[in-house]
């Protein structure tokens, strides 16, 4: 009589190790493709990101001032919400009693009570 030798925790191991294997691949390509090629070039020449590629500046100074550098321009603008354009998509800033203290080409200063500022990249607004 043959003894027959179970391949069980020999297969669950392998197909444990693909299955995670491809999930760190998708995460790996994925950061990839979030470095720019302006981004990967101010790395090397080790100058901020915003000088080449226009990327905006946001300082928040506790939950009632965000001064922002480097929008393109203001597409919604209420009490509770304000909706800017950035070169990099769409950054929204929710709150209460908003109010935009100042703007100029390259900067602005909002006051009230901030609730939440999101960023909406330019993937993220083509898809339906």
């Amino acid at each position: 009589m043959k003894k027959f030798k179970s391949r069980h925790k020999k297969n669950k191991e392998k197909n444990h190790k693909e299955l995670y294997d491809s999930i760190d691949k998708e995460k790996k390509q994925e950061k990839a493709e979030r470095i720019t090629y302006l981004e990967s070039l101010s790395n090397q020449l080790r100058l901020p990101s915003d000088m080449l590629a226009g990327a905006p500046i946001v300082t928040a100074i506790g939950r009632n001032e965000i001064y922002i550098e480097n929008y393109k321009g203001i597409l919604e603008y209420n009490n509770n919400f304000i909706r800017i354009l950035t070169k990099i998509g769409r950054m929204n800033i929710e709150g209460k009693n908003l109010n935009i203290v100042y703007f100029t080409n390259d900067e602005m200063k909002i006051i009230g009570m901030i609730y939440s500022i999101d960023f909406v990249s330019g993937k993220e607004l083509q898809k339906p």
